[in-house]
This record gives structure tokens, sequence and C-alpha cells, in this order.
């Protein structure tokens, strides 16, 4: 993982999902962002409590914080019930040739927090921002103390961004089946949006904006 001072990664999100990247990692800054969030939530259709929803929120927005990603977004039902998360990192050291599409496949097509079930579908793909490689996967997640696991489904895409050195990694998870052909609808609309924007000398962070 690195962080760069020349450029934050940004998105055109829209309405389907809530943007959770923080920039000081503090709950106080979590609960403030998932209470702008919940206040969209028409509480007609709510069928959680709202009380419960910011809770989710801000617990999501602190456990990614953790991990160091650049962007971390949610999808919601208009209901309340979490359809899926998508998270962004950058990977690249200064002086270090990154790989190209070919020699980071084997990485692509594993994970480290879950066993992939099948075959992965792998296919390169040309963004405005640069060639990169889509991979989806069903994964089995371990659960605590090894009983049983817990399948979910997951697109990657790694990005090579021209002119830069870095490798942008996009993931979305989820677990509702049943959905997957929106929720892979909702990534695959937002990931060619992906834009690099300069940032001002003073940037010491890469983070996403909504």
């Amino acid at each position: 993982m690195q962080e760069d001072d020349d450029y934050i990664v940004d998105f055109d999100f829209r309405g389907d999902w809530f943007v959770l990247t923080l920039r000081d990692g503090t709950r106080e800054e979590a609960e403030r962002l998932a209470a702008e969030y919940v206040a969209q939530f028409n509480p007609l259709h709510l069928r959680v409590s709202k009380d419960a929803l910011q809770r989710q929120l801000v617990q999501i927005a602190l456990n990614a914080f953790e991990s160091g990603p650049v962007v971390v977004a949610v999808a919601y039902t208009e209901g309340g019930t979490l359809l899926a998360d998508l998270v962004v990192y950058v990977y690249g050291e200064d002086g270090v040739r990154r790989p190209s599409p070919q020699e980071y496949l084997p990485k692509l097509v594993k994970w480290s927090y879950a066993e992939v079930k099948g075959e992965p579908l792998v296919a390169e793909v040309e963004l405005p921002v640069g060639p990169a490689v889509r991979v989806q996967a069903m994964l089995a997640q371990k659960r605590r103390f090894g009983w049983g696991s817990k399948l979910s489904e997951s697109l990657r895409y790694a990005v090579w961004p021209t002119g830069q050195e870095e490798i942008l990694l996009v993931e979305a998870d989820w677990q509702h089946f049943e959905r997957t052909d929106e929720i892979v609808g909702l990534v695959e609309e937002l990931v060619p949006t992906m834009r690099l924007v300069p940032t001002a000398p003073d940037v010491q962070s890469l983070r996403g904006h909504h």
C-alpha cells in the first residue's frame, strides 16, 4: 500500500452509493458521516431502526479505515439492507517497476481472507484511466474458530493508470446472490468513472471524495 501526494482517486458516485472514506479515522468523524446518510433514508421504507443503521455505517467506516483504503463506499436498499461494500487500495513503491497485468494476475485470483470456489471469471478491459483486469469470483470465508464458512461474491478491478507508477485495486463484495446482476451493474457503472484528481501540495494522503 502506498499513499501518494500527487492525486486522489475519485468516482462519479450517484445515489446508489454512500461514501464512508474517513480522513482521521475517529469515531466522531464516522458518526457524523453516518448520520448524514441515515437522514437520507425514508423512514416509511426502512425495515431497520435508524439507530441500527447508524451503528452499522459507523462500524463499516471504522473497520475499513484500519486496512488503509483510499476509498470506501457502500450500497444499500431503500429498506436499509447492506447490498455491497466497495474499497479501493493503491499499491506501488517509488522506483520499483510495477508488474504487468499478466505478472500480477496470480495475485488477483487469490484472496488473503477467503478461499476461491470454482474458477474465477477473468477479463482484460480498457478503462478511461488506463488498462485493467476484471476478476469475479465466489468466495468461502472462514468463520471464527473454524466452524464452517461464509459464502460471498467479489468483483475486482486491478487498474494500471496511464502515466502513473501504482496499481489501483477496486474490490466490491456482497452476499445477496439473488441481486448479483444488480450489484455487478452498479460496480460496472461506477468503475469507468474513476479519475485521478491532482492534489494541492499540502495534501498528505489519498482520500476518496463524494
